[in-house]
């Protein structure tokens, strides 16, 4: 229905280059049809034009400008490399000679099918990026198929590996039951303000740009007894006016804390484990001990999605249990034990 009153004004909407396009506010069907007529033009008109002479440099250039801005540093950082190693590959070559071939040339030096894929998915952020803006007819990148490279699975603890963590933790023992008791992200829990608890309310607020758009946003969590008795001692003889877990060698909150997980796991004589593990170990904890339900966990966890929820926990849902179950008959174990003791000669 492309054309539609909502009270007393009437709207449009239809799909263009895989978008939706809608506009409202019209007095009568043929004012508004008139003006999706005029849109429609305008945007087979924009789409049409020729494309600028510019060169990968400057669209990378540009490019990086807007993501510095959009994304987390260490994306940002990320991107500038795949741009750096494509340029030195391929020249600095005008967009509209930069073809399939010539991409798939570069990505067959990647060193595996992970990096492949990873900086095919980079390029093909910048080429959509200078589609929108008229740069290029097309994104080559859409042409090229992604690798087939190995499942990631990440290594969980046990709870006697979890145990010994904790125990061998020493002086940073309260970051590592900061992270266990909110199921956070390092990152949130290294830029934890004290602002961002609440005493009183028994409450802290965790802070992500795990979002679609790229934005800071917060959540608000629930603040159990353990937690309070970490927290609060800390609060008492705080090193630091504004962060929670302060660097005390640069006075500054703490950026990276990789070296520190790594020496925690060796002197627990523990295998290496990074600090995600413990959000995954804590919610399949959850899960499978306390069996708390995968939407209060997802709300934990923080997903947007309960999907994302499922595969984090890799739950095998009860009726896949029920199925299998019914494969075997109650007496078929009866049955091969039989046929043990006759192949045996066994009276």
């Amino acid at each position: 229905m492309p054309l539609w009153k909502r009270g007393k004004a009437w709207r449009y909407q239809f799909q263009y280059g895989g978008k939706r396009h809608s506009r409202g506010g019209f007095s009568t069907k043929a004012e508004a049809r008139i003006a999706m007529e005029d849109h429609r033009k305008a945007l087979m008109s924009s789409l049409s034009r020729t494309p600028t002479d510019m060169d990968f440099l400057g669209l990378a250039n540009a490019y990086l400008d807007h993501a510095k801005r959009r994304f987390a540093p260490k994306t940002y950082q990320y991107k500038a490399i795949v741009y750096r190693e494509f340029h030195k590959h391929i020249g600095n070559l005008q967009l509209r000679k930069i073809s399939v071939p010539i991409i798939e040339d570069f990505l067959a030096t990647r060193p595996s099918n992970t990096n492949y894929n990873r900086h095919r998915k980079d390029l093909s952020a910048l080429f959509a990026w200078a589609l929108k803006r008229n740069y290029l007819t097309q994104n080559p990148c859409v042409l090229i198929d992604k690798m087939p490279e190995p499942e990631f699975r990440r290594l969980i603890p046990t709870e006697e590996e979890m145990n010994r963590i904790l125990v061998a933790s020493g002086e940073h023992r309260p970051f590592l039951l900061t992270l266990y008791h909110t199921l956070a992200r390092v990152d949130e829990i290294m830029r934890l303000r004290w602002d961002d608890v609440n005493f009183t309310e028994r409450t802290i607020r965790l802070w992500t740009r795990k979002r679609k758009d790229g934005s800071w946003q917060h959540d608000l969590l629930p603040m159990n007894d353990t937690l309070y008795e970490v927290l609060w001692p800390l609060w008492k003889k705080r090193l630091h006016p504004e962060w929670v877990f302060p660097n005390a060698k640069t006075g500054d909150r703490y950026y990276d804390r990789r070296r520190i997980m790594r020496t925690i796991c060796k002197r627990a004589g523990v295998r290496h484990f990074g600090y995600h593990a413990i959000r995954h170990y804590v919610a399949s904890l959850l899960a499978d001990r306390e069996k708390v339900s995968t939407p209060t966990i997802s709300r934990i966890l923080r997903h947007k999605s309960i999907r994302t929820t499922e595969l984090y926990l890799q739950l095998i849902d009860d009726s896949l249990r029920d199925t299998m179950a019914r494969i075997n008959p109650q007496d078929q174990m009866q049955l091969i034990e039989g046929g043990k003791k006759e192949g045996s000669g066994e009276e």
